[in-house]
């Protein structure tokens, strides 16, 4: 160090006594292709220049200093250390280091011009590992930019997939919604139509048939009944005019059997045929409750047989007797209609695996996979409100050809959720916390760190029937994440800054989906598909030097095509596939599927 210091002294102490002497001190980045010139000096002549200058290496960089012009001297060292560049007296030469210790350091520069011209100095800088600006390995800002990058966009593709867990499977009703119970009322009514139809459709081919092999047991009943003495005429000729007029009533009664047979089988056809585009309706014939104190005031009906002669006695003389307040005078085989649905606060759980393959079309190259599974139960505390947990794991991976990127994921989240039924609006929100492990190679160094991150979802539904079989659900949501990395150390002793970021997006859209006639043992069939356009942003800024910043604020859109069946015991099956990032840099697709199981 002495000797050092004695140079400096020698070729300051020989220039010319109107010396002017300058110092400064400067702040540069560090090694990158940015610092070609970055510490360049100059001096006039017959003038001492007295500076320092620099910014943060990584060991193994190699920082190179040339002299040029006509310089008295020259001295440049790297503090702290005193690890000397380049020594020289009155004349002009190269010299360099390459760095042993990283982190910041400090450029110590002493440069005299002579009487015969300025001095100069310029400065070059090789990245550790490397044969020059924009080779494969990184620099430690690079290496942070890198990890901040491929979180970032890990991210966006991890929270696209729980957004979808909560809009799925915890969305997915065990019981029918209130659209499938519409449904489902409508097509219990039309059944009962339908058997009370077949009913008077077999009586009225029961007692056309018997009228017309029969025509004299129409007499014979009115003759038992005194039906001449109804009609107001007494003695033979009386009985004669009566069965004439009874002969004439027969024929007009069994015209208007005929056309009613006629209406009740076109009425028949026309639900048969509406009855394809809705459910199956069920508690189709018994519709006894199981306690007869279930039944309210005006739900039971007593429904009473009668022969075909009483019915049609009951339809000459002018009127029908459907029901009766008792049975009595009547069959065995009454029957009480009940229409009261208990409700029970339900609690359902879950389980939805997903995977996810995502590429980056721009300077960053990162393509990335990932699986995620989740566990989730939820209750309805009331008909309008619902609370839920989830758990989710994941492992996934990203490389690139960029800087021989690889990363490994192991990660880990727990939240919660709920809806709120305003009317016929669904508001939904949901929330979680997580851990990330990161295992990381790039340009042949590795090391490990952790990702925590936060995030808050907020959205609105609703479901509209377009038509009989045909339903859209628009909705739209907002998410926020806050994500940190931590800094660590590779294995070349270099230490990688952590970085916070705020990510977060806007989605809208609709699904539009068709409710199917389900087969023996399922209760509902559903495909439907979903369009969606999604407003991604986030704080990231553009990366410098040999890695890029991938696209963090873009509009793109997604197709989800998704089939939905719900089994009989209240079980549902859900399989999706997606294909997002229509019109962005990222873009990939997933498939999926969600079991939901009623716990209660």
């Amino acid at each position: 160090m002495q000797k050092n210091l004695a140079k400096k002294l020698v070729f300051c102490g020989a220039g010319v006594a109107a010396l002017i002497a300058s110092t400064s001190a400067q702040a540069s980045p560090g090694c990158d292709s940015a610092n070609m010139g970055a510490f360049n000096q100059s001096t006039p002549a017959n003038t001492n220049l007295l500076t320092q200058t620099g910014g943060t290496f990584d060991v193994g960089d190699t920082l190179f200093v040339t002299a040029t012009g006509t310089p008295l001297g020259v001295g440049v060292d790297l503090l702290p250390g005193f690890d000397t560049l380049l020594v020289l007296n009155g004349a002009n030469g190269s010299g360099s280091h390459t760095l042993t210790v990283g982190g910041p350091r400090t450029i110590d520069i002493t440069l005299a011009g002579g009487p015969g011209g300025p001095a100069f100095l310029n400065f070059t800088c090789t990245p550790v590992g490397t044969g020059g600006p924009g080779a494969s390995v990184p620099r430690s800002t690079e290496q942070a930019d890198t990890a901040t990058n491929s979180t970032t966009t890990s991210v966006i593709v991890e929270n696209g997939v729980v957004n979808g867990i909560i809009d799925g499977a915890a969305q997915e009703d065990p019981g029918p919604s209130s659209i499938d119970i519409e449904a489902q009322e409508t097509a219990n009514r039309l059944r009962t139509e339908q058997i009370a139809l077949e009913e008077r459709q077999a009586e009225l081919e029961a007692d056309i048939k018997h009228f017309k092999e029969n025509p004299e047991s129409f007499t014979k009943t009115g003759k038992a009944t005194g039906m001449g003495v109804f009609l107001g005429v007494a003695g033979p000729l009386g009985v004669a005019k009566g069965i004439a007029e009874s002969n004439a009533a027969e024929r007009d009664w069994l015209l208007g059997a005929e056309r009613e047979l006629q209406v009740n089988k076109e009425r028949q056809a026309e639900i048969e045929k509406r009855l394809e585009r809705l459910p199956t309706p069920n508690n189709q014939r018994d519709f006894t409750p199981a306690d007869p104190e279930d039944l309210g005031d005006g739900e039971s009906i007593l429904f009473a047989g009668r022969d075909p002669f009483a019915r049609a006695l009951m339809r000459y003389r002018g009127f029908r007797l459907d029901v009766a307040d008792t049975g009595e005078g009547f069959s065995d085989s009454v029957k009480p209609l009940s229409f009261t649905r208990t409700l029970s606060s339900t609690i359902v759980g879950w389980v939805r695996a997903v995977y996810t393959d995502y590429e980056q079309d721009d300077a960053s190259q990162q393509e990335g996979d990932n699986i995620l599974v989740a566990l989730g139960i939820h209750k309805d505390i009331n008909d309008e409100l619902r609370v839920g947990l989830f758990a989710t794991s994941t492992w996934g991976d990203v490389s690139s050809p960029v800087n021989n990127l690889d990363i490994d994921t192991t990660g880990y989240s727990l939240g919660a959720y709920g809806r709120y039924k305003w009317g016929a609006i669904d508001v939904n929100a949901s929330t979680r916390i997580g851990l990330t492990d990161n295992d990381i190679a790039v340009g042949g160094t590795t090391g490990s760190y952790d990702t925590r991150l936060a995030s808050f979802t907020f959205g609105i539904s609703g479901q509209e029937q377009l038509s009989d079989d045909v339903w859209m659900r628009p909705a739209i949501s907002v998410t926020n994440t806050w994500v940190n990395r931590e800094d660590y150390v590779n294995s070349a002793g270099t230490a990688i800054g952590g970085n916070t970021t705020w990510t977060g997006n806007v989605s809208a859209g609709p699904t539009i989906g068709t409710s199917l006639t389900p087969p023996e043992g399922l209760r509902r069939l559903e495909p439907a598909i979903g369009l969606q356009a999604t407003y991604n942003y986030s704080d990231q800024d553009t990366q410098a030097g040999t890695v890029t910043a991938s696209e963090t604020d873009y509009l793109s859109l997604s197709l989800s095509p998704q089939f939905s069946m719900e089994f009989n015991n209240g079980a549902s099956l859900d399989v999706f596939g997606s294909y997002f990032g229509i019109g962005a840099d990222l873009d990939g697709w997933s498939v999926g599927g969600t079991l939901s199981i009623p716990l209660n």
